[in-house]
């Protein structure tokens, strides 16, 4: 008991001085940091198997997985903003989507591509508006806000089926996710006002498409990069980005395993057992879980399926609230994508803390307003279904998502040209 003591006094040292004593805390933190790196090395040369096994394993779900699954987006992404295609969507959408969310319209492209690939395309996109000015500080805050979603392939496959062993969890779910983001957007829209009011492409209904074809002209020029030039470079900048992003999963599979191995969650179980006094009964599968989601998504959610002595429900909002919430992992792949830009990392981190309690009280009520009554497959389905997934190849995975990229971005632009059109009448 005096370990977590000490534990419980240190950050709250650290807490004081962060707000009295700004200088002392950033080298504090400094120090900190450097001390956790060496305690890091240190368990990789005390449990190298173990390591090499948790890094091997980040290695293979970022080769088999998230590069066939994210390449084609973030290769069709930057071509299509390069070409000015996202500029003309954004000048046909935005009457639509300035109201709701007061953002521009290239917003509606984020979100598409976002809700479509899952994490980190959202916020990847939103640095690259930034960077190239075609959205102002506060609009990026806005957009990041609601635009960084998980995708419903992980939702429905990994997580409903993969974990749960029912596919029919999977709507209820992605319903919540998506919804919670689109309120989280909305409550964005009231917190972070523009000093100067920017006022978005007003035009008369005849005009509108010659509006959006001159802007998708100008952006083209501004781009300046011919056809080839363009896209070598959203080539190399999608595969920079993805091994950024396989980077930050090897590490975090890692770090995980490491904070397993020196018994990190027991300790954090039995401080909170110490400072509640047991008067609370938090079963041990909602702490692992939390705790584990608070890290990583994917072991967050295994977990939360996999507790004991909880109810169904309980589990699912538990994996709702992971998902949205998305992990330290994601958060970091996050903070290393907004580099370079004046996207408040803080107040990203903050829209996922709400993203994550609206999901899990949106999920909730679902529940328990549609009576639903968890029945787990039998084995027999459960193993016939992850045998046809495990036929899937790293060319069909990247076949699907090409797919679904050209597929989401047609029938994005099919929306923006009917909207175009209604304002003409």
């Amino acid at each position: 008991m005096t370990n977590f003591i000490v534990i419980l006094l240190i950050i709250l040292s650290l807490v004081l001085l962060r707000f009295k004593h700004k200088d002392i805390f950033n080298k504090l933190k400094s120090i900190v940091f450097i001390i956790i790196v060496v305690f890091m090395v240190f368990f990789i040369v005390l449990y190298p198997k173990e390591i090499i096994d948790a890094a091997h394993n980040g290695i293979i779900l970022w080769a088999n997985v998230v590069l066939p699954s994210l390449l084609p987006f973030f290769i069709g992404a930057e071509v299509l903003v390069g070409l000015g295609v996202v500029k003309f969507i954004g000048v046909l959408i935005e009457p639509l989507i300035r109201p709701i969310f007061n953002v521009p319209g290239e917003a509606s492209f984020v979100f598409a591509m976002s809700i479509t690939s899952g994490y980190p395309m959202g916020v990847k996109l939103t640095a690259n508006l930034r960077k190239n000015k075609t959205i102002s500080k506060s609009e990026a805050q806005r957009i990041i806000s609601f635009c960084s979603t998980s995708g419903p392939l992980f939702m429905i496959g990994s997580v409903a089926i993969g974990m749960f062993n029912n596919a029919s969890i999977g709507p209820y779910i992605i319903l919540a996710h998506y919804l919670s983001a689109i309120t989280v957007g909305i409550i964005f829209k009231f917190i972070y006002i523009d000093s100067t009011p920017k006022n978005f492409n007003k035009c008369d209904g005849k005009n509108i498409f010659k509006k959006a074809i001159e802007e998708m002209l100008k952006e083209k020029q501004n781009d300046g990069r011919t056809i080839g030039k363009l896209l070598g470079d959203s080539v190399k900048e999608a595969i920079s980005t993805l091994v950024l992003v396989g980077g930050m999963i090897v590490t975090f599979s890692v770090i995980t395993e490491e904070l397993y191995l020196i018994g990190f969650f027991n300790y954090i179980m039995s401080a909170i057992k110490f400072v509640t006094y047991n008067t609370i009964s938090i079963p041990k599968g909602i702490i692992e879980a939390m705790l584990t989601g608070i890290i990583e998504i994917t072991m967050g959610c295994k977990i939360a399926s996999e507790a004991l002595l909880i109810q169904p429900t309980t589990q699912i909002t538990l994996a709702t609230m992971i998902i949205s919430w998305s992990g330290l992992s994601i958060h970091a792949q996050s903070a290393s994508l907004l580099n370079g830009t004046d996207i408040n990392m803080n107040s990203y981190m903050i829209s996922k803390l709400l993203h994550s309690i609206i999901s899990g009280i949106y999920v909730l009520f679902i529940l328990k307003l549609t009576n639903f009554n968890y029945t787990p497959l039998d084995k027999e389905a459960f193993f016939h279904i992850i045998n046809r997934s495990v036929k899937y190849t790293w060319a069909d995975n990247l076949i699907f998502a090409s797919s679904m990229f050209i597929v989401i971005f047609i029938v994005l632009l099919i929306i923006s040209i009917l909207l175009g059109l209604s304002k003409r009448k």
